[in-house]
């Protein structure tokens, strides 16, 4: 999928962010620092449409968005790290066409490391990339922005 096609969707969808109709999410941008200092952002392929994302999922029942955010990148990634309490900001996507929008509210989180074992193990695909790349790879305009501000 394209920024344009992904942007098309998007406004299909206004009815549905203006009347406050969206689905919550957590998600995790992970990062860790290169030799020499260079940032690096961790990526991971969806699924069911092997898009570039970023690992991010539902709040469970008296959880916390920032725990759900380590959750969520433990269980899809294998990553673990010190995560921020506070969002860095959000996105919003559609995962279903006939479904209100998806708004991720990005928690940032200092990688500390891999764990072998891990729920969606062999699912997906993982790569370190730049901020810069990152945005380059994802379709979501406002997660771009966020990647973009890390560089």
């Amino acid at each position: 999928m394209s920024t344009t096609d992904y942007l098309s969707e998007l406004i299909s969808k206004a009815p549905d962010l203006v009347e406050d109709r969206q689905m919550s999410q957590c998600g995790t941008i992970c990062h860790r620092d290169k030799e020499g200092n260079e940032p690096e952002v961790l990526l991971l392929t969806s699924r069911d449409t092997g898009r570039w994302v970023i690992p991010k999922g539902y709040l469970k029942r008296n959880e916390r968005p920032h725990k759900c955010a380590a959750r969520e990148a433990l269980e899809e990634a294998g990553v673990t790290g010190k995560i921020g309490k506070k969002p860095i900001g959000s996105y919003t996507y559609i995962k279903h066409h006939k479904r209100p929008p998806h708004v991720v509210s990005v928690f940032l989180m200092k990688f500390k490391g891999e764990v072998d074992d891990f729920r969606e193990k062999g699912q997906r695909t993982r790569r370190w990339v730049s901020p810069l790349e990152a945005a380059d790879l994802v379709v979501e305009t406002e997660l771009q922005r966020l990647f973009r501000q890390l560089s």
